[in-house]
């Protein structure tokens, strides 16, 4: 899919569908470890401000749907990042049709995976080390896959608590995402990172993303970029090609 750049999650679904949402369950995640430090009181405490939304929801439109998205999202087990798969979660547009897009392991390639489970606790940082060992030995593919809109009631944009049902409209895959064996411990490919900015809408018109949440995300991402780059006195430019990131192609 030429000109699509995005963020993707490891979930289907997001729990939240609005700014005002995202605004309350966002002081929630901000103040969780003070809640949950004071046992089950405090855990009933943080799931019932989460449903009425800190008290400011009417009953008929308490947060359930976001509630239940949240649970289902947090039970997701971590996991080797090459054997995850990735979701816009959110609605973009696809040339004249509305889509979801998700990035999986090409099966022949994640069955060549060594280091398949990860233990989080078990040092300061597993996931990019498990990446790195993978890489220095053998290529990998992930499939870029499609799902269309069939149904806007089933498959609605602007509720991404729910899931696409994939019996309406299976996942189809359209291309294919290539990482060459390669050695990326380097510390300069960490600076090359961080001085990059992340955003689903660095996209062509014709993959748009979709609804409320998307649409708040554009300002939302480059107002965390700018706020980044100024506390690491960083620079705020954007690469011209992947070769200013990655090197000449070999």
């Amino acid at each position: 899919m030429p000109g699509r750049r995005t963020v993707l999650r490891c979930a289907r679904v997001f729990f939240c569908n609005t700014v005002e949402h995202y605004l309350f369950i966002q002081e929630l995640f901000l103040n969780a470890p003070a809640y949950f430090s004071q046992g089950r009181p405090g855990a009933h405490r943080f799931f019932t401000e989460f449903v009425t939304g800190k008290g400011t929801l009417d009953q008929d439109n308490w947060a359930w749907d976001e509630f239940l998205a949240f649970l289902r999202v947090s039970k997701t087990l971590p996991a080797n990042v090459l054997l995850s798969s990735y979701w816009t979660m959110g609605a973009v547009r696809h040339g004249d049709y509305i889509a979801k897009v998700r990035i999986t392991p090409d099966p022949s390639f994640a069955a060549a995976v060594v280091r398949r489970t990860l233990d989080p606790a078990s040092a300061a940082e597993v996931f990019r080390p498990a990446l790195e060992a993978e890489l220095q030995e053998r290529p990998y593919a992930f499939d870029i896959q499609v799902q269309l809109c069939t149904d806007l009631e089933r498959m609605p944009v602007e509720d991404t608590t729910v899931e696409w049902p994939e019996q309406l409209s299976p996942s189809v895959t359209v291309a294919k995402l290539r990482l060459p064996q390669q050695d990326i411990s380097g510390p300069e490919n960490l600076e090359k990172m961080d001085a990059l900015s992340f955003t689903p809408w660095r996209v062509t018109a014709e993959h748009a993303p979709l609804g409320n949440i998307m649409r708040a995300r554009k300002e939302v991402y480059r107002r965390s970029s700018i706020e980044r780059h100024k506390l690491n006195q960083q620079l705020r430019t954007e690469p011209r090609g992947a070769d200013e990131v990655l090197g000449p192609a070999r």
